[in-house]
């Protein structure tokens, strides 16, 4: 098991919510969301060989999950709806 889903795991377990990410983090790893959909049109998914395809697919999931509970913002909400389309969550 790989730290990602290690913290992932523990998260869910303790119902410790994800940390609150700054601006201009979410900006970057928003930035390499689209270049990932641009490169392979497709996710990334959380369980991917690749360490870099992992990571960025468990952001995703926690972005649906963040959505799915109502607490992503709207805006960040519709950033990655721009990128994945409107079925994304």
């Amino acid at each position: 098991m790989d730290e990602v889903m290690r913290q992932r795991m523990a998260r869910e377990i303790t119902g410790l919510p994800e940390p609150k990410q700054p601006e201009d983090q979410f900006a970057r790893i928003l930035h390499a969301l689209a270049d990932f959909h641009e490169r392979h049109d497709r996710v990334p998914e959380w369980n991917a060989e690749e360490a870099s395809e992992s990571w960025l697919g468990a952001w995703l999931e926690a972005q649906r999950a963040a959505e799915r509970s109502g607490t992503l913002p709207e805006s960040r909400s519709r950033m990655i709806e721009e990128i994945l389309g409107a079925h994304w969550a």
